[in-house]
């Protein structure tokens, strides 16, 4: 007797075999995969976190603002870092009612650093200067001087 339509395939262990290895794989790709994904995840909730932290422990106090004449008409700005971290001060801004003067720097600030600068700047006696300090962290600190 002859056999019709005979089945030439592959048994049930290799099969399962087969099945389980590439599970195996696919289960280690996104095991592996996952795990990237969620270390980039905390490394950037990490440098995030530490950015905020450190941008509220910044403090500066602006310590004296005078106006002087020589040659030239200018202004001396000194500035204390009373914060517990180190600061960068990008810009020291000068508002009065008809100017702005901006003094553009990058001055690295320790703990407990004291910083004085002195810039050429035309003062009208008996106006409010408002002068802002921006550090690197998007900080501002004001006051307010009038020569």
């Amino acid at each position: 007797m002859s056999r019709i339509g005979t089945h030439r395939g592959i048994s049930e262990i290799p099969s399962i075999s087969m099945l389980m290895f590439a599970a195996a794989v696919l289960g280690t790709f996104l095991l592996i995969w996952s795990n990237q994904t969620l270390n980039f995840a905390a490394i950037d909730l990490t440098a995030t976190f530490d950015n905020s932290v450190n941008r509220l422990s910044e403090d500066v106090l602006i310590e004296q603002v005078w106006f002087g004449t020589g040659s030239t008409k200018f202004v001396n700005t000194t500035l204390s870092n009373i914060s517990s971290i180190g600061i960068t001060i990008t810009k020291i801004e000068l508002v009065n009612s008809t100017d702005t003067h901006t003094i553009t720097l990058s001055q690295d600030l320790f703990p407990d650093d004291v910083y004085s600068i002195e810039e050429n700047y035309v003062w009208t006696s008996g106006e409010a200067v408002d002068v802002t300090v921006f550090t690197a962290r998007e900080n501002q600190f004001k006051t307010q001087a009038a020569p």
